[in-house]
């Protein structure tokens, strides 16, 4: 080889090992640094599901397991989200199994057919009785009628004014009111829409709202304008997401799960690593639904 096209030959190797094709390096938020703009949304779906994993199954802590369950309900048809869910129907916290049951039965409702129902039948038999009734008035919702029974005692008296009954349950009594679990602790002795989100609320911002200690203007303004599915909705919606109050941003990406466009994608990547447990696993199911559902559809108009 002749001489002078060693240096040349060096200069060119060291050209192209500082310009790779692909770069590996990636940013807080999951996007690889230099990737082409068409695998971002990939890279970012792939941290969001690595973040809700670890949070079901890399801690012991209960509250951060229970808030990404919570968020797992919003992703109905996902196998994915089925798998973590329906592993933690068997989990000895039963916190913990609680929070599964009723994500199972969001999961059903939202696209995932009978995927649980025989599971949840099961669960009916038992021995915890806060498990029972929290199966029975899932499987309610659901319009499986299995455990009407259970309903019916508790309706008439039978059980709910049964102290020994409830003291059969191995619940923890003693977590704290700040805890999205709150509600799991005072469920037994209170109604069916304790233990089961009513329609149209996501069941991770309903769990936070319990647990935060109730309805807010704003959390009535977000949920009410969400319904209309306008561009003014949306905008409201999206600057809701930026707003101090985490049970705000919470139900705000939970809601715009169901809205198109480039705005409110990048809107919910801002929560996907947001502080609070409940608001950041929210955030990352409701990206990984908004980038990759077809029910995200068009706006309509405002109403005049």
């Amino acid at each position: 080889m002749p001489r002078f096209y060693i240096p040349a030959l060096l200069a060119f190797t060291l050209l192209s090992a500082t310009q790779p094709l692909h770069a590996q390096s990636s940013s807080a938020d999951g996007t690889v640094v230099g990737a082409a703009d068409e695998t971002r949304p990939q890279m970012l779906r792939d941290a969001a599901w690595s973040r809700l994993e670890d949070g079901v199954t890399g801690t012991k802590n209960t509250d951060t397991r229970i808030a990404a369950i919570s968020a797992l309900s919003m992703l109905g048809g996902q196998q994915r989200a089925e798998k973590l869910v329906g592993n933690c129907l068997h989990d000895p916290d039963i916190d913990v199994r609680l929070a599964a049951i009723v994500a199972a039965g969001e999961l059903m409702k939202n696209g995932s057919a009978n995927v649980f129902s025989n599971e949840l039948r099961s669960q009916l038999n038992d021995q915890d009785p806060k498990v029972v009734f929290t199966t029975a008035s899932t499987l309610w919702k659901l319009n499986d009628p299995s455990g009407e029974d259970i309903l019916l005692a508790v309706a008439e008296g039978e059980r709910s004014g049964n102290y020994n009954f409830w003291k059969g349950s191995t619940h923890q009594a003693n977590r704290t009111l700040h805890s999205p679990v709150a509600l799991m602790k005072i469920a037994a002795q209170q109604s069916i829409t304790i233990l089961v989100p009513p329609v149209g609320i996501g069941m991770g911002a309903y769990n936070y709202l319990r647990g935060s200690g109730g309805v807010s203007p704003q959390i009535t303004a977000i949920n009410q304008i969400g319904k209309e599915r306008t561009n003014p909705a949306k905008i409201a919606l999206i600057e809701a997401t930026k707003t101090k109050d985490p049970v705000a941003r919470l139900t705000a990406a939970e809601i715009l799960s169901n809205y198109p466009g480039d705005d409110v994608t990048a809107a919910l990547r801002q929560l996907m690593t947001d502080d609070k447990d409940n608001v950041r696993f929210s955030a990352n199911a409701a990206y990984i639904r908004q980038t990759t559902t077809p029910g995200a559809t068009s706006l309509t108009k405002r109403k005049k």
